[in-house]
């Protein structure tokens, strides 16, 4: 007995689809994103025998440069190509680490080669080329004692915020001529060309920034989801017997940023307010010799300090010891605030009660401009960002406050979650 298939209709056609929309359709969300140019530059090098031709280069670069998967294509000429045997080009990373103890004897993290040319028995006696186009594509990771990890970007930590340590990360594309070993030859031991290149990954943020953060109470009620609140405390001192003072900073919630990105943040601090006076005012000195003291009638005038910032912490590990220093990147403006009725509706664990009060402030900050790379780390280099407070009363010395220095760990990568688009 055979059965007979079911019968079989033909599914509808796939809509057309298209960018633009149609009269009837009207666009919901888009995320606006420049199509990265791709340069049309050549960067050349040569000595005495190698010349070698570095495609899709900036015009006028001083050195060529590459990014995540970047290719790296090009061509190689021999002014000679008598007895050659191979040509092929090397890729390495060095990792130079420095203090006053010393240095490593192996800056060598990563390395990897690529036959360009290589004679086999079957063309012993053909004559070598003098032209080599190549082409090779950077990996995206290495081995880094046994773990695989992202190649790290070109990175040097400035001399000036960190005299004691040095740490440079530098890549090297090197073009290596192999000839036969004959005693009759012009030039005998391999002859190479060595071209640094910087490395730079690029990488965006997972969401945007609130284009209108301010001001901030009405933000951070209609739209809580964006904004990440960090607290801390100010002490007051063993002796005091004043309440210690809570230290709300609200950032924006996605927590990674570009290092062209400006950051808003608000500032609130909320305690009795005979904690804030104290904070706000300097405590004049009781004891005769501390009236004297010259130091602490000019602090008797000087306001409290109320600073936040971006902080740099840069650790390395040489010869099995972990040395670690911080530096600032970046400096916010800050804007006193009037007194808030109640604080944001975030702070649910804490309402105002009787002889609560709160001091407000809200600004931006944002990297250096001279700051070219985000955090990275491998094994023996850790570079990590840092949103931090630094709030001390204007005479730490007679104050019953405590001084407070806070840092939160956020990102900064190299581009911004939207492009600036020019619609001209």
């Amino acid at each position: 007995m055979s059965l007979e298939p079911p019968t079989y209709t033909p599914s509808a056609d796939v809509p057309a689809y298209s960018v633009i929309p149609r009269p009837t359709e009207r666009i919901l969300a888009a995320t606006a994103r420049l199509r990265r140019r791709t340069p049309t530059g050549v960067f050349v090098r040569s000595n005495s025998l190698i010349t070698v031709a570095l495609r899709e280069q900036e015009e006028d670069a001083l050195m060529p440069s590459y990014g995540r998967h970047g290719t790296i294509c090009g061509d190689i000429a021999l002014s000679c190509s008598q007895g050659v045997q191979a040509v092929y080009i090397k890729l390495e990373g060095r990792l130079h680490l420095a203090s006053q103890e010393g240095a490593p004897t192996d800056p060598t993290f990563f390395c990897m080669s690529y036959d360009v040319w290589r004679r086999t028995e079957e063309d012993r006696s053909a004559p070598c080329p003098s032209m080599f186009p190549f082409e090779t594509v950077l990996p995206e990771g290495f081995w880094d004692n046994g773990q695989r990890r992202a190649l790290p970007p070109t990175y040097d930590n400035p001399c000036s915020e960190a005299r004691d340590i040095r740490a440079q990360c530098n890549y090297l594309l090197w073009v290596v001529v192999e000839r036969k070993g004959s005693k009759l030859a012009l030039w005998k031991l391999p002859k190479k060309l060595i071209v640094p290149f910087v490395y730079q990954p690029r990488m965006r943020p997972q969401q945007p920034i609130l284009s209108s953060p301010f001001p901030f109470l009405s933000t951070v009620k209609s739209l809580p989801e964006e904004w990440f609140q960090i607290t801390t405390t100010i002490c007051p001192k063993a002796i005091s017997d004043i309440e210690p003072i809570d230290c709300h900073l609200f950032i924006p919630v996605v927590q990674t940023f570009a290092l062209t990105d400006t950051i808003p943040f608000h500032l609130q601090l909320i305690a009795p307010s005979k904690s804030l006076q104290a904070f706000l005012y300097p405590t004049i000195p009781t004891h005769t010799k501390l009236k004297r003291s010259k130091s602490i009638v000019a602090e008797s005038t000087a306001p409290p300090t109320v600073r936040v910032f971006l902080e740099r912490q840069v650790t390395i590990v040489l010869k099995g010891h972990q040395l670690m220093r911080k530096f600032t990147i970046g400096e916010g403006n800050l804007r006193s605030l009037p007194p808030s009725a109640s604080p944001p509706s975030m702070l649910h664990s804490q309402n105002l009660g009787h002889g609560l009060s709160t001091l407000d402030y809200e600004g931006e900050v944002h990297p250096n401009p001279d700051l070219t790379v985000g955090q990275f780390g491998i094994s023996r280099l850790q570079v990590r960002d840092f949103i931090a407070i630094n709030l001390a009363p204007p005479n730490p010395y007679t104050s019953p406050l405590s001084f407070l220095q806070h840092s939160h760990p956020i990102r900064l990568v190299t581009d911004p979650f939207t492009d600036n688009v020019d619609h001209a």
